[in-house]
C-alpha cells in the first residue's frame, strides 16, 4: 500500500488513511487528544531500576500473535500482542498474556503512536509490564520497556532495544531480580 505523507500531532499520534478524507482524520484526531496524552505521560525518559518497579512484572517471552482492532467507541486503533512467557524475571504473570498496544492497522486505517512499542509475530523479547487503569496489560515505558533477543557471535543471548539495549538476559534477570529486595 502506498501511504500518504503523514503528519504528526503533539501527542505523537499520526494517522493516515486512502479512505478517509482529511476532515475524517481531523475529527478523528481531535478524538484522540485523550489517549495521546495519557500515552504522553508514560512515555517519560527513566532508568532501568524505576522501569522495574514501575512494572508489575518483567517477563522473557515469544509473540504467539499480533492483531490490531478498533476500541469500543471506534475512536481510536490497539494493537493486542499475545506473549507466551518463558520466564519470569520479576513478579507474577500467567503463561500467556495479552497485551494492549496503542496504534495498529484496521484494512486501509493506519494509527501510529510515537514512542510505541513494536511487536513481529514470532519474535523473542523481553518485556516489562504494567497495566492501563481499566486493568488491561501494556509495556511499562513503552519503547524503553520492549527488547528483542538476539545471539551474538558466540551464541549469548543479548537485549536489543528498550532500556536493557546491550545487557545478557542473565544479566537483566539478575539487575531486575535484585531491585526492590
Amino acid at each position: 500500500m502506498v501511504r500518504h505523507a503523514a503528519r504528526t500531532s503533539q501527542w505523537g499520534v499520526d494517522m493516515t488513511s486512502r479512505r478517509f478524507g482529511w476532515a475524517a482524520r481531523l475529527v478523528l484526531a481531535g478524538t484522540m487528544v485523550t489517549a495521546g496524552t495519557a500515552g504522553a505521560s508514560m512515555s517519560l525518559q527513566v532508568d532501568l531500576p524505576a522501569l522495574a518497579r514501575r512494572s508489575t512484572s518483567v517477563v522473557h517471552a515469544h509473540v504467539i500473535d499480533v492483531r490490531s482492532a478498533w476500541n469500543d467507541q471506534r475512536t481510536f486503533i490497539f494493537t493486542f500482542v499475545t506473549l507466551r512467557v518463558e520466564e519470569k524475571f520479576r513478579g507474577e504473570s500467567p503463561e500467556t498474556v495479552v497485551v494492549r498496544v496503542p496504534g495498529g492497522r484496521v484494512g486501509d486505517f493506519v494509527a501510529e503512536m510515537d514512542g510505541a512499542p513494536q511487536f513481529s509475530l514470532g519474535e523473542e523479547i523481553v518485556a516489562f509490564l504494567a497495566s492501563w487503569d481499566d486493568g488491561t496489560p501494556m509495556v511499562a515505558g513503552y519503547q524503553q520497556g520492549l527488547s528483542r533477543v538476539e545471539k551474538d557471535v558466540l551464541g549469548n543471548r543479548i537485549l536489543h532495544g528498550g532500556k536493557a539495549d546491550g545487557m545478557p538476559i542473565s544479566e537483566l534477570a539478575r539487575a531486575v531480580g535484585l531491585i526492590g529486595q
